[in-house]
């Protein structure tokens, strides 16, 4: 049988980049400035995946270019606990998303 239903597959396709910008902030949060080569020692990826997550990062101001490397923006960094809860609201989404689809399958909570 296959697992891999398609009622999922975008999210979890919309989850991987997700993931992998949270790695990236991760890293600059531990040591910054860095560059895509510091970066992918620090987390693994592969320095295409690198490059296109700084580009989203930097357009949604997250980070800014440095002549050393990328950094995080002071704005992010004033705005944790903003961030912090946006993330809670969607995780929030996603357990009542949860509790939506078991109740239609299984006709209970």
């Amino acid at each position: 049988m296959n697992h891999e239903h398609n009622l999922f597959k975008e999210l979890k396709e919309t989850m991987e980049p997700v993931k992998r910008h949270i790695k990236i902030i991760e890293a600059l949060m531990n040591d910054q400035p860095a560059g895509i080569i510091k970066i992918s020692q620090s987390t693994g990826l592969p320095d295409h995946k690198i490059r296109y997550s700084l580009r989203i990062l930097e357009k949604d101001g997250i980070i800014m270019p440095s002549k050393d490397g990328a950094i995080l923006t002071p704005e992010f960094i004033e705005n944790k606990e903003e961030i912090l809860k946006e993330a809670k609201e969607v995780l929030d989404s996603f357990e009542e998303l949860y509790s939506e689809i078991r109740k239609a399958i299984l006709g209970k909570k």
